[in-house]
């Protein structure tokens, strides 16, 4: 009867030894292995930088998964956004754009009677209203629809605003006038201050030609003002993606704290190894941005936009001049009256505003052609830190010696007899399961 009794409770007490050995069983495989030998070591060093170059090649690539929760961009997808805005702010340096007509640009506006200077105070599709800069300019019709117009309100002085259709500016007294939208074809940019450069950067050589020096002066100019704290930026920017690719895939391989010093010296190498690339990666972009202040190209686009901006004022006034938009027709008098007028007006022109004209034409040919090597250069350099990092941090980890693991893999006293006590409970209760087992 005894015995009947004592089999009737064995079943409970195998679920209550089974719930704790597999509870036993289950901390000691989250606490790992004992690395009792060199060889030890070295495997679960090896298998843990495996899986954290995994981490890193899935983030630096965007290809694979990463072990991050949640949808944050991969490092590839921070860079390639990275590089989208790079792109967008040199494109939109001066050196590209140096004849782009936009709000506040000085422009030279064509009329029947020669340039007009202004700014450009709003921009409309293909047209744009310009405000004049010179005071005997002020009521122009070539800037002005009408001129005068009287307000009940208060306005604020120079302020523009539409009403859908006219385009207005206020003046002084609380009057307004109402400005021309003038077709863009119209428009260009006053090179006047290119006079200026040409001045700083004057040579010994006779003032009559453009000189390549005072260009290669400007373009440098142009290089350090626009295009260098764009370049330095997005290799900043670089760098503050791939430490924290690398400290994210080090928090993913990591699954406990066992081995804090472990932990920090991977964390060390590779960090050691990334600031080694960047730094490469710098020399690179000075060296490049070096190389572009020597204006060179084979690109025939340079000659064919010189080609077909060289007269294209000259042919603007003409039309203008001429009332091409319009039907009718000049008789032959008229017509030589109207283009000795327009050749006069070149004639006047000093050789300086003939110099600038010419300088800003190369200038912005010349800018495109370059603008376009830069968009592309530095990315690729960055990019190509990405595709070299996670082997050169391999490279550098594999040299780790047996001292420096040794150093970085020991276990905690609290840490080793936990393990021994986890170890020695589970035995026990494999001997207490036989033993209970073949009771019944």
């Amino acid at each position: 009867l005894q015995m009947e009794m004592i089999r009737e409770t064995i079943p409970g007490i195998l679920k209550e030894i089974r719930e704790k050995q597999q509870c036993s069983f289950e901390t000691l495989v989250e606490m790992g292995n004992l690395h009792l030998t060199m060889a030890d070591k070295r495997r679960y060093y090896q298998d843990f930088c495996q899986v954290f170059m995994n981490n890193l090649k899935a983030s630096l690539s965007g290809k694979g998964r990463t072990g991050k929760k949640g949808n944050e961009p991969s490092a590839a997808a921070k860079l390639h956004e990275a590089c989208n805005k790079f792109m967008t702010a040199i494109g939109e340096g001066s050196l590209g754009t140096i004849r782009n007509v936009v709000e506040g640009a000085l422009v030279l506006v064509t009329s029947t009677k020669g340039d007009v200077r202004g700014e450009v105070v709003h921009v409309e599709g293909d047209v744009a209203c310009v405000d004049f800069v010179d005071e005997k300019d002020r009521n122009t019709d070539c800037l002005f629809d009408y001129v005068g117009y009287k307000s009940q309100e208060s306005l604020e002085v120079d302020d523009v605003w539409s009403d859908g259709e006219k385009v207005f500016i206020a003046r002084e007294g609380n009057t307004f006038d109402l400005l021309r939208k003038i077709p863009l074809e119209f428009i260009r940019t006053d090179p006047s201050w290119l006079k200026e450069k040409i001045a700083e950067n004057r040579t010994d050589d006779l003032a009559c030609f453009l000189n390549v020096d005072i260009f290669k002066n400007i373009v440098a100019d142009f290089i350090e003002a626009d295009w260098r704290p764009h370049c330095d930026d997005l290799v900043n920017e670089t760098s503050d993606i791939i430490m924290t690719a690398v400290s994210e895939s080090l928090a993913c391989t990591v699954t406990s704290d066992r081995y804090p010093k472990l932990r920090t010296m991977i964390k060390t190498h590779s960090d050691r190894t990334a600031q080694s690339l960047l730094l490469e990666a710098r020399k690179q972009v000075q060296k490049h941005l070096e190389i572009e202040k020597h204006p060179y190209t084979q690109d025939h686009v340079l000659f064919s936009n010189i080609a077909n901006a060289r007269h294209r004022g000259l042919k603007r006034e003409l039309e203008v001049s001429l009332r091409l938009d319009q039907e009718g027709a000049y008789d032959t008098g008229a017509i030589k009256t109207i283009m000795d007028g327009v050749f006069e007006r070149i004639r006047q022109k000093s050789v300086e505003e003939h110099m600038a004209e010419d300088m800003e034409i190369v200038l912005e040919s010349y800018g495109k052609v370059a603008t376009k090597r830069v968009i592309d250069r530095t990315p690729m350099i960055c990019w190509e830190i990405f595709r070299s990092l996670s082997d050169s941090i391999q490279e550098n980890l594999w040299n780790a010696t047996d001292d420096t693991l040794a150093a970085s893999m020991q276990d905690t006293a609290e840490f080793a007899e936990k393990y021994k006590q986890l170890t020695e409970e589970l035995e026990e209760m494999n001997k207490a399961l036989t033993i209970f087992q073949s009771v019944l």
